[in-house]
């Protein structure tokens, strides 16, 4: 530990000047970064009452589960390329790399048209970045029990506020969609059961009546039912009740179905739209990164370059060393004068 002290202050401007550098250079990168504008949208979601959700938690509040269904959403290229597709963002990707393809001296030779112009973006590459354009610069958390606060940052504040609203309306149009679907997978469901149930009420009703008619002595109304008789009874009555219970299931599905085309049906509505941001964000987040990441560095630099010049350091410092690292004896030693 002595000897490693003894490296750093005796290189101390060796190793010191790369650390500054470190920091002057992260000191730097703050003051080019663009400004960014933020734009938030205020969400209000609630538990459906009239059409019940059969996937709500209910150890959570509305807005945790729907930022969390909305954070998912985010994290998906199917939502994204539909925002962008929604909003300006899709196209301003497109153009931007139009212009920006290649150096300094490319775009100056396809300005004197000694260059060809850059290939247009494919679709796919357009859905790539603005897939990765949506997920690294949104943020959703819930701000209160039933209140989503969704924002999008943008180094353009028109941009900015297009895209955060279009976030929101994509949601509730998924989530609404969700729900019609499922609703009539629902109808279609019971509606092949009714048909089931029908044909077994068909039957059972049918085994009853071929029992009477071969057996005329169990229609009068005082006559002892036979245990065929009861067995064909009991089974005619299930299916009557089979029928009653998918009825009444069909007719709740039908009813999901129809409250799900009136609007605010599914609990959620926009409080705060989103606004065209009239001055920048914080730099405070990028200040902590640069920081982070220089103290990082400098730190790495530091460690690495004391155990290296101290590995390559064959100086004998002290008496006890002689011995230890030329495998001799020392006769005497000099002391340091003043």
């Amino acid at each position: 530990m002595v000897r490693l002290l003894e490296t750093f202050f005796r290189h101390r401007l060796l190793l010191l000047g790369p650390v500054v550098l470190v920091l002057v250079g992260a000191t730097g990168w703050v003051f080019i970064q663009p400004p960014t504008y933020d734009s938030s949208v205020r969400l209000w979601v609630e538990r459906q009452t009239l059409v019940p959700d059969p996937n709500s938690n209910p150890y959570l509040t509305p807005a945790q589960e729907q930022a969390g269904v909305l954070t998912e959403l985010v994290s998906t290229k199917y939502f994204d390329v539909k925002v962008g597709k929604r909003s300006p963002l899709a196209e301003a990707v497109r153009t931007s790399a139009a212009t920006s393809q290649g150096g300094i001296r490319t775009r100056l030779m396809r300005l004197l048209h000694l260059a060809p112009e850059p290939a247009p973006l494919t679709q796919s590459q357009v859905d790539d970045q603005v897939y990765n354009t949506i997920l690294a610069s949104t943020l959703v958390i819930p701000t209160g029990p039933e209140i989503i606060t969704v924002t999008f940052g943008s180094g353009n504040s028109v941009m900015a506020q297009q895209v955060a609203q279009a976030i929101v309306d994509q949601y509730m149009d998924e989530t609404l969609t969700n729900q019609r679907v499922a609703a009539d997978a629902a109808v279609a469901f019971y509606t092949s059961q009714q048909k089931q149930s029908q044909a077994d009420l068909s039957v059972a009703d049918k085994a009853v009546d071929d029992y009477l008619l071969a057996n005329p002595g169990q229609r009068s109304a005082n006559a002892i039912p036979d245990a065929r008789m009861l067995q064909l009874r009991r089974d005619d009555d299930a299916a009557h009740q089979r029928l009653q219970s998918v009825l009444d299931k069909l007719d709740q599905a039908r009813l999901n179905r129809v409250a799900l085309d009136q609007s605010g049906v599914n609990g959620m509505r926009v409080l705060d739209k989103a606004e065209v941001p009239t001055a920048p964000s914080s730099i405070k987040k990028v200040i902590l990164q640069a920081v982070g990441v220089g103290l990082v560095l400098a730190v790495l630099i530091l460690v690495v370059g004391v155990l290296a010049l101290t590995w390559l350091d064959s100086t004998i410092r002290r008496p006890q060393e002689v011995e230890t690292i030329l495998d001799l004896r020392p006769v005497g030693s000099v002391p340091r004068v003043s």
